[in-house]
């Protein structure tokens, strides 16, 4: 239920947790082995990562012993972050229906949809990649 309330991307999912994976990783991680453990396609995880070395979150070396390392600190890499990276900024002022009648800036709902936004959003700043890293330390091969 709360996955709908959020309606957070399997994309967006897959960032966060490959990032807290490289960052507990501490070296480079390879695609390969990222995406057996998450459980995820390695061409989906090397196209979901793609956006995030262009952002500048992580860092991509080829080869052998190449792989993917943080280029940012953890604790400076937030949940909405890489949500507003891979799917753009959360819309404003958003009408909670399909077709929209009304177009009253003080329309009830519009005001309920700010204010959900704005706390989201609050929330998902406080949720750092070092805390979702937790997770994976504990799992480490």
């Amino acid at each position: 239920m709360i996955q709908k309330l959020l309606n957070i991307s399997e994309r967006v999912n897959i960032a966060i947790h490959a990032l807290a994976y490289i960052g507990a990783a501490g070296k480079n991680a390879s695609v390969k082995r990222m995406a057996e453990d998450l459980q995820v396609s390695e061409t989906y995880l090397a196209k979901v990562l793609q956006p995030l070395v262009k952002e500048g979150f992580i860092d991509s070396k080829r080869g052998a012993k190449g792989g993917f390392t943080l280029a940012k600190k953890p604790e400076d890499i937030s949940a909405y972050d890489l949500l507003t990276v891979i799917e753009g900024p959360l819309p404003t002022n958003a009408c909670l229906f399909a077709h929209p009648i009304c177009e009253d800036k003080h329309c009830g709902f519009r005001l309920l949809t700010a204010d959900v936004r704005t706390m989201i959003e609050q929330s998902l700043r406080k949720i750092k990649v070092t805390d979702i890293m937790k997770n994976f330390k504990t799992r480490a091969r």
